[in-house]
């Protein structure tokens, strides 16, 4: 069966268990939640079929159901303890925005994969525990918290993956039952701040980020979109699975305080003195972790003309997936070995095109070496191959279009089919492959209109690079990188090197078994070795100035 398909059965099955429960042991009013939810789930799988912006109307005409026919929001807690009763207008238009917009705001939140899962575990704990130490007698509310963190837990893997959406039609599902659930408190008597607020305070940055974002479509030719803290910390280096974890737990700060200023008994604070503290402790590791890297970044190692990132893969997948979000023009991503460094020694135009590229990562054992044997280690090898692989994975997950250029026709053809193969939700916009003439400006037209956001090339160094930096202009914004042999890989026409090979540093030997006419190019290996002696004996200069001591 393949991915999607068992995604699909997998939703079906939530929602099916969803409705038993309901059925078994919930109430009138739990039950109208669920069949509410229901339907939402529905009109998120048309709008994922049909996607259109009118589906999300149909989300208000739900909260319009509730206000008519379900629990609704009839009056709002104020301070002293008093009470604002509305009027029968106005608590149904409350419930059908208060019911309408959490569907929508998930499935914003569900374009960073893994995001609407976590918000969701944190929301129904929370409410969980506000229903139980609330000093009040309120079974409907505790039978949907109990049931979503339960149903959650037992899906986890798909809910909360840290690569995969969950989708429309779930989004909108979890959407319906997190607002019923929050307005079940509210009916039984608690004040608006205990259950509504609670909510509120935790999707409080994405409720603003989503304003923002609508605001910037009505007043902006180019807004900047709806995950504004995402981007910020990915560009300052924490990867997507720590990125999602902070938000969330800033998120969860934020509900944790708001309950806590709302529900005065002693156990309850105790409780959410204790989740803010393992909350703060889980949202500062990353961001130490990240100024230490950060830090380290602040002095690139270089051998003689060619400078490499200090960056492990992560940083890197997560630099490269953000600027392939963010739209601002062409980014290059090099990755160099012991033969790219000499070719830069020789070949101004690449050595330029290295210098300007957006990462430079150490790919190759001999590099990695020779950069530890003078001094100045890199955290880890990033394998070119290894890092085309992961960053497809996230362009799947991510929504971003890919473009397969280069290689010969049976490579770059066998290679696209077997990444839909691996990952049946990616959208490959097209591929082509290198025979063609470096001035033909139709390329890299063909690249542009195809909407893709992040560019393959396997022409092999240094012609890919060049040929990225000279048609930059002219390709939209996107992330490309140069990948070399990376197709033939791929589509099953070359065998790489076994692990054992890859940690002796032999892999250039595995593949020269394999395409013995690049002994000529080869020779410049043992060139490298002699060269890097003398550098570390004092014969050659080494790197820059700046990097001088």
């Amino acid at each position: 069966m393949e991915t999607g398909q068992y995604n699909y059965f997998r939703d079906l099955l939530v929602v099916a268990v969803w409705l038993l429960a309901a059925l078994w042991a919930g109430s009138p009013s739990s039950r109208f939640i669920v069949a509410m939810a229901v339907a939402a789930s529905l009109v998120g799988t048309c709008e994922q079929v049909k996607p259109h912006w009118a589906w999300k109307t149909a989300y208000l005409g739900i909260g319009v159901i509730f206000g008519l026919f379900g629990p609704g929001i009839g009056f709002i807690g104020m301070s002293g303890g008093q009470f604002h009763y509305l009027s029968p207008g106005a608590s149904i238009a409350l419930t059908a925005l208060w019911v309408g917009i959490f569907p929508a705001l998930l499935q914003q939140l569900d374009n960073i994969p893994g995001m609407a899962g976590h918000l969701l575990a944190v929301s129904f704990s929370l409410l969980l525990l506000a229903a139980v130490f609330s000093g009040q007698n309120l079974p409907d509310a505790f039978f949907m918290s109990l049931c979503g963190v339960c149903f959650l837990g037992a899906f986890w893997s798909r809910h909360g993956h840290m690569f995969r959406r969950i989708g429309n039609s779930l989004a909108a599902m979890w959407g319906v039952l997190l607002a019923g659930t929050s307005i079940l408190g509210v009916t039984k008597g608690i004040a608006f701040g205990a259950f509504m607020l609670l909510p509120l305070g935790l999707f409080a940055i994405p409720i603003a980020e989503a304003s923002l974002h609508f605001v910037g479509l009505a007043l902006a030719s180019r807004p900047r979109g709806a995950a504004a803290l995402y981007r910020k910390l990915i560009s300052r280096g924490l990867d997507h699975p720590s990125a999602v974890r902070f938000i969330t737990s800033l998120c969860a700060l934020i509900g944790a305080i708001v309950a806590v200023t709302r529900l005065g008994s002693s156990i309850p604070v105790m409780f959410w003195v204790s989740a803010i503290i393992i909350f703060t402790g889980i949202a500062i590791i990353p961001f130490i972790m990240t100024m230490k890297e950060s830090g380290e970044m602040l002095k690139r190692p270089a051998i003689w003309s060619t400078e490499v990132d200090d960056v492990s893969m992560d940083y890197a997948l997560a630099k490269a997936g953000a600027a392939a979000r963010s739209g601002r023009g062409v980014s290059l991503v090099s990755t160099v070995n012991a033969l790219s460094v000499m070719d830069a020694e020789k070949n101004p135009a690449y050595a330029k095109a290295l210098k300007e590229s957006f990462l430079t990562l150490a790919d190759g054992a001999g590099l990695v070496w020779a950069l530890r044997f003078l001094g100045r280690p890199v955290q880890e090898r990033v394998a070119g191959i290894d890092f085309m692989t992961r960053l497809v994975r996230t362009a799947a997950a991510a929504g971003l279009p890919v473009y397969l250029l280069g290689a010969r026709e049976e490579a770059v053809r066998g290679a696209a089919e077997a990444l839909q193969a691996r990952h049946p939700e990616l959208n490959i916009a097209g591929w082509r492959n290198g025979f063609f003439d470096p001035s033909d400006p139709s390329v890299a037209e063909d690249i542009r209109n195809s909407g893709a956001r992040i560019l393959f090339v396997a022409m092999g160094v240094p012609r890919q690079e060049i040929w990225i930096m000279d048609n930059a202009p002219h390709l939209g914004d996107l992330v490309a990188v140069g990948v070399g042999g990376a197709f033939d890989v791929i589509s099953g026409m070359l065998k790489r090197a076994p692990r054992s090979w890859q940690k002796m540093g032999l892999e250039w030997l595995y593949r020269l078994i394999q395409e013995p006419w690049r002994w000529r190019r080869d020779l410049d290996l043992f060139l490298f070795v002699c060269k890097v002696l003398m550098t570390r004996l004092g014969l050659h200069p080494y790197g820059k100035e700046k990097n001088a001591g």
